[in-house]
Order: structure tokens, then sequence, then C-alpha cells
């Protein structure tokens, strides 16, 4: 009799030990998703038409080099 009485307690303990190591899984992995830092998107590229704007606003070439240019991209973008 005393030897079931010292399984029993072997088991219940263990369970016990089991279902700790469980639930400190369970918050050890929720606490890592919650402080996980967000991954933000990377910033997008600048069009071309944007390029072409700030060229022209900084000086970089006159009003009919930047109306042609301008032209060339509205004809790329018909194109695709």
């Amino acid at each position: 009799m005393m030897h079931s009485a010292a399984g029993a307690a072997f088991w219940s303990v263990t369970v016990l030990v089991l279902w700790a190591l469980v639930a400190g899984g369970a918050a050890w992995a929720a606490v890592r998703v919650i402080r996980q830092p967000r991954r933000q998107p990377p910033p997008s590229l600048p069009s071309p038409l944007d390029i072409l704007e700030r060229r022209f606003a900084a000086g970089e070439m006159t009003r009919e080099d930047f109306d042609e240019a301008r032209a060339r991209l509205r004809e790329h973008d018909l194109d695709i």
C-alpha cells in the first residue's frame, strides 16, 4: 500500500510540474509576441515625376526641360 501512495504522489507532482511548464511556456511566448517590435514597411522610393518636380523646384532645369521630361514620362506611363 505504501508503494502505490508514493507512486500516486510522484505522478501528482509530475503532472503539476508539467502543467506549470506549459503555463510558463505559454506566458513566455505571449510576452515575446507582445513585446516584439512592429515591423514597419520600407520607405517607398520617390516616383520619377517626384524626382523631376524636385529637380525643377531646385532650379536644376528650365521650364521647357521640365515640360519635355514630364511629357516623356506621361508617354511612358501610357505604354504600360
